[in-house]
C-alpha cells in the first residue's frame, strides 16, 4: 500500500470515529433529563436534549385529575402529588423507551429512573397506579405489574378498603351491610318486619354498588373500568352472589310477617276482640255521650204539707160544721119526712095523690 492510500485510509477512519462520538453524545442526551414540572399523576414534563417534553410513563395509569367538566377520580390528587414529591422540579432522571415511542397526542412514552428506582413501578407500588399494556410496548408491563400485586396484598392505595371512595371500599361496606341481616326469622311482627326492611336496604346499597362499578368506561375513568375489568373481577362476582343470597333472606323475612300476622289476626277474632284502630272508618263505635248531671234535690210537692202548729184557716162566712155526725141534729124537713112519709101526698083537695 502507498503512503498516499494509507492517508486516505486514515482520514475515513477518523471521520467515522467522530461521527461515532457524535451519535453517541446525542443518544445519551435523549436518555437523560431534568424534571421540569409534574402534570398529574402519570405525566411530567422533562428537559430532554434541551427541549421541554411531555414524558407519559409506560405500562402504567393513575386516576385522572385533568378531565374537564368532570371532578377527579378517586386518590387522583393523591397519585398526583406523590409524583412531585418524587421527582420535584430539578431532579434529574434517566429516560428508557419502548418500540413506540409516542402516542397519538404526540406524548413521549418512556419510564423514568431516580438513581435505580423505577418511578413507574414505585407509582403502582404504593397503589396510586395499576399496570396497563398498549401494545407493542410491553418492554416494562411485567415490573409495573408485580408491583401492583405488592399494593394489592398490602391494600394499598387503590386497593384498600378503608379509603371510602376505593371500589374495595364500596365492595366491602356493601358485603357487610347483607351480611349483618340475621338468618334466624323474627318471633313477633314488628320484629320480622325490621329484618326483612333491613335486608331490603342491603340489596339496594349492594346493587348500586355493583352497577356503578359495572358501568365504568374506560375512555373516562380508565383506572376503575380496568379494576372491575380485572383486578377486582372476583370480588364484584362475590358481591353479585351475596346480593342473591340477602334477596333469599329477605323473602323468608317477608313470607314470616305474613305468617306472624295471619295469626295475630286469628287470635283476635278467637277471643272476640279487634283492635278499633284496625277497623273501618264507619264501623268504629261511637264514643257514649256524657250524661248530664242531676242533682239529688228532692221534687217539690204540687200540695204543700201545712206545719204541725200552724192553726186551720176559718171561713168567718160559714158556719161552722160538726164533723161528728151523732152530735149534728136533723132538720126539720129531715124530722118530717122520717115521721109523717105520707105528709106531702095529700093533694090539695084532700084527695090523696097517686103518687103515695
Amino acid at each position: 500500500m502507498t503512503k498516499k492510500a494509507i492517508g486516505v485510509s486514515l482520514l475515513v477512519a477518523g471521520a467515522m470515529a467522530v461521527g461515532a462520538m457524535a451519535l453517541t453524545s446525542s443518544s445519551a442526551s435523549e436518555h437523560r433529563g431534568t424534571v421540569i414540572q409534574v402534570i398529574d399523576g402519570d405525566t411530567v414534563d422533562i428537559m430532554v436534549s434541551g427541549a421541554k417534553t411531555r414524558i407519559q410513563l409506560l405500562n402504567v395509569a393513575t386516576p385522572q385529575t385533568k378531565q374537564p367538566q368532570r371532578s377527579a377520580e378517586c386518590l387522583g390528587p393523591e397519585a398526583a402529588g406523590f409524583l412531585e414529591r418524587t421527582l420535584p422540579a430539578g431532579q434529574k432522571v434517566t429516560l428508557e423507551y419502548d418500540a413506540q415511542r409516542t402516542d397519538h397526542e404526540g406524548q413521549t412514552l418512556a419510564v423514568a429512573y431516580k438513581a435505580d428506582q423505577l418511578i413507574n413501578s414505585e407509582i403502582a407500588a404504593q397503589g396510586f397506579g395499576i399496570a396497563i399494556k398498549f401494545d407493542p410496548n410491553t418492554k416494562f408491563h411485567e415490573q409495573v405489574s408485580q408491583a401492583q400485586r405488592e399494593a394489592e396484598s398490602a391494600e394499598r392505595g387503590l386497593f384498600s378498603t378503608k379509603i371510602a371512595c376505593t371500589i374495595p371500599a364500596q365492595i366491602n361496606d356493601a358485603m357487610k351491610a347483607m351480611h349483618s341481616v340475621p338468618v334466624e326469622l323474627g318471633q313477633t311482627v314488628e320484629q320480622a318486619d325490621a329484618r326483612a326492611q333491613q335486608a331490603a336496604a342491603a340489596i339496594a346499597a349492594g346493587r348500586a354498588a355493583a352497577d356503578a362499578l359495572q358501568a365504568q368506561d374506560r375512555k373516562e375513568q380508565l383506572v376503575s373500568a380496568v379494576l372491575a375489568e380485572d383486578a377486582l373481577a372476583p370480588a364484584l362476582e362475590d358481591l353479585a352472589e351475596t346480593i342473591e343470597q340477602t334477596a333469599d333472606l329477605e323473602i323468608q323475612h317477608e313470607q314470616q310477617v305474613a305468617t306472624l300476622s295471619k295469626k295475630v289476626n286469628a287470635g283476635r277474632k278467637a277471643a272476640g276482640k279487634q283492635s278499633p284502630t284496625q277497623l273501618p272508618e264507619e264501623t268504629k263505635a261511637e264514643e257514649p255521650r256524657p250524661k248530664k248531671s242531676q242533682t239529688n234535690s228532692p221534687r217539690k210537692s204540687k200540695k204543700q204539707s201545712q206545719p204541725e202548729n200552724q192553726p186551720k184557716r176559718v171561713n168567718p162566712d160559714r158556719k161552722p160544721v160538726n164533723d161528728n155526725p151523732l152530735e149534728q141534729k136533723p132538720s126539720r124537713e129531715h124530722l118530717g119526712s122520717r115521721v109523717n112519709p105520707r105528709a106531702n101526698c095529700e093533694a090539695p083537695n084532700g084527695q090523696s095523690s097517686k103518687n103515695c
